[in-house]
């Protein structure tokens, strides 16, 4: 694992408005079922304004509708991601990257503690003043086994999709901005949509304070762009050329419509009738 990051990365930004917001996940979808012509791993940045990104668990809350409305009356967009997990928040505080690693790449598929710990190994790289673990954070949003963490406070939180031809890695890392607010929100959120009733979908019971910004923990001021240059900089070298070439493609172009379409028709479960 310590050579992969020895090599050429190809990377690309895309800070999106919320009227695009469905685009994140179109787009990494798209390019995972791209992998096959990719000729470098790819570092995808993207990052969204004031918005909750919901998972597929959380249109069972039994007062979604509370919930949602909730969000709208604090001036958050939303939408649901096309996977499991529960809801986060993305702000210009909130930096998302993914990790692409096609199999042709590689000497072998890559099992699913293997993609996440690369994925730690570059967040470790990049910060080196700080240990980060990994494991559940059981009050934090959106918990799940490989939760990056410092001194028992989540800075990250991992999830992964795989096919047949290669694995996207996706991270959400707190740079900086008001944490405890966003611990806040979704807390209240869940309380919304539970309004008091049985919690037999286990949804998280959130300590605002189980989660923190690397701003804080670095004791200095950390601009995303900052933390973007630090990423780049575990690679061996970076470049723009062959992802250019991939996404103009009219294949790719489709594919993103494609993609686009699946997850239009996936917010139709958010608003659906009783």
């Amino acid at each position: 694992m310590e050579n992969f990051n020895q090599q050429h990365i190809e990377y690309f930004d895309q800070p999106l408005a919320p009227a695009n917001n469905l685009t994140s996940f179109a787009y990494t979808n798209a390019l995972l079922r791209s992998s096959k012509k990719m000729n470098a791993p790819l570092l995808h940045f993207w990052s969204l304004q004031d918005s909750v990104i919901l998972g597929l668990k959380d249109q069972r809350l039994p007062y979604l509708d509370r919930a949602l409305h909730f969000l709208t009356e604090r001036g958050y967009h939303y939408f649901m991601r096309n996977s499991g997990g529960l809801a986060v928040v993305s702000d210009a505080g909130v930096l998302n990257f993914s990790l692409f690693f096609p199999w042709h790449l590689e000497d072998h598929e890559l099992k699913i503690d293997e993609a996440y710990q690369r994925m730690e190994f570059v967040v470790s790289q990049a910060f080196p003043e700080l240990t980060i673990e990994t494991g559940e954070i059981t009050h934090s949003y959106c918990p799940g086994t490989f939760d990056l963490s410092v001194n028992g406070q989540k800075i990250g939180g991992i999830s992964q999709r795989r096919n047949t031809d290669g694995v996207v890695v996706m991270l959400y890392l707190s740079v900086n901005g008001d944490q405890m607010g966003r611990g806040e929100l979704i807390r209240d959120f869940y309380s919304r949509g539970l309004q008091g009733a049985e919690n037999k979908w286990h949804f998280p019971d959130i300590w605002p304070t189980s989660m923190v910004n690397i701003e804080e923990l670095l004791h200095q001021p950390l601009s995303i762009a900052d933390t973007k240059q630090r990423l780049l900089n575990v690679f061996a070298d970076h470049g723009q050329d062959d992802f250019a070439q991939l996404t103009w493609s009219p294949d790719f172009i489709r594919l993103v419509q494609d993609e686009m379409d699946t997850m239009t028709r996936l917010q139709e479960r958010l608003h659906k009738e009783d």
